[in-house]
C-alpha cells in the first residue's frame, strides 16, 4: 500500500513520510477551515495562503523533530522510518525542521502579534513533546497545549479571539488525552521496552484504547450539553455528534489496532461544526 510508511518505497516516498504528512495537512485543513469560520466567510486568497504557509511548515517542523529525536529507537523499532534507512542526514533533517520553523512563525507575524504568539506556543508544545516530555507521565501535556491553542490560533488570525472560547479548555483536555492515547496505542509495548514511561505506556495498552475511546466520548456528550446553553443552532452539530460516534463505535466493533487517523478525522470534522455553530460575540 502506497499509503502505508510500514511499505518503504524509494526515497522520494521517504522523505515525504518524514514530513508526517497526514497529520500535518488535517491540521492544517482544520485551522484554514477554522480560521474561515470564525471570519464568517470565505478568507481572501492571500489570508489563506498565509495561513497554510503558518500552519503546514510548522507542522513538518514537529514531525521531522520527532523522527530526529527517536532515531536510535526507530533504529531498533521501526527501521522502515527514512531517518534510520539513511535517506536523508539526521543533522540535516533538524536544521530543516528548524527553517521550516521559523518560516512558518514568520508568515505568522505578518498577520498579527496574538497569531504569532499562539502559533509559537503551539510549536512550543510539540518540540517539548518531541524531545523530553514524550517519555514521561505529563506528555499528555504539550497534547492539550497543541490541541487548545490551534483554534485560539485560528479565531486570532481574524481578530475574533473573545471569551467564549475559555469552554474549549476543558473541552481540548479531554480530546488530547484521547487523541495522544490512540496515536501512541500502537508503540506502547516497544515504548516501554524503549525505558519511556509516557501517559499511555503507564496506561497500557486497553488502559490507552478505553481513554482514546472515552475521552473523545465523554468530550462529544459535554460539547452536545453545551450546545442550549451556549446558545448554538443549526443540524451540523448532531449530524457531527452522530459521526464522530460512528468512529467510536467502529473503533470498538472492529478493535481497530491503529485508531488515531479514523478518531482523528472524526474529532476534526466535530470541532469544525460545533465551532461553526457557536453564536458570533
Amino acid at each position: 500500500m502506497w499509503w502505508s510508511e510500514r511499505r518503504p518505497g524509494g526515497r522520494a516516498k521517504g522523505l515525504l513520510f518524514l514530513l508526517h504528512p497526514g497529520p500535518s495537512l488535517l491540521v492544517t485543513a482544520t485551522f484554514v477551515a477554522l480560521a474561515g469560520l470564525a471570519l464568517g466567510r470565505l478568507p481572501s486568497a492571500w489570508l489563506a495562503l498565509r495561513l497554510v504557509l503558518l500552519m503546514l511548515p510548522i507542522q513538518f517542523a514537529i514531525g521531522i523533530a520527532n523522527d530526529v529525536a527517536d532515531v536510535e529507537a526507530d533504529a531498533a523499532v521501526k527501521p522502515y522510518k527514512p531517518l534510520p534507512r539513511g535517506l536523508v542526514d539526521r543533522r540535516l533533517a533538524a536544521a530543516v525542521a528548524a527553517v521550516l520553523a521559523l518560516a512558518g512563525l514568520g508568515f505568522a507575524a505578518t498577520i498579527n502579534v496574538p497569531t504569532l504568539g499562539l502559533a509559537a506556543g503551539g510549536l512550543a508544545a510539540g518540540l517539548l513533546y518531541d524531545v523530553g516530555l514524550r517519555a514521561t507521565r505529563w506528555s499528555l501535556l504539550p497534547w492539550w497545549g497543541g490541541v487548545s491553542l490551534l483554534p485560539l490560533a485560528a479565531y486570532a488570525s481574524v481578530d475574533r479571539l473573545g471569551a467564549k472560547l475559555l469552554v474549549l479548555l476543558p473541552l481540548s483536555l479531554l480530546v488530547a488525552l484521547a487523541l495522544h492515547c490512540a496515536n501512541s496505542l500502537p508503540d506502547v509495548d516497544s515504548d516501554r521496552v524503549a525505558g519511556r514511561r509516557s501517559l499511555p505506556v503507564l496506561l497500557g495498552r486497553n488502559g490507552s484504547r478505553v481513554s482514546a475511546v472515552s475521552g473523545l466520548a465523554v468530550a462529544g456528550c459535554l460539547a452536545v450539553a453545551l450546545y442550549v446553553p451556549l446558545g448554538q443552532r443549526g443540524v451540523w452539530v448532531p449530524v457531527a455528534a452522530a459521526l464522530l460516534a460512528g468512529c467510536l463505535v467502529a473503533v470498538v466493533a472492529a478493535a481497530v489496532e491503529r485508531p488515531f487517523p479514523l478518531l482523528a478525522v472524526g474529532t476534526a470534522v466535530f470541532s469544525v461544526a460545533w465551532l461553526a455553530s457557536l453564536p458570533a460575540g
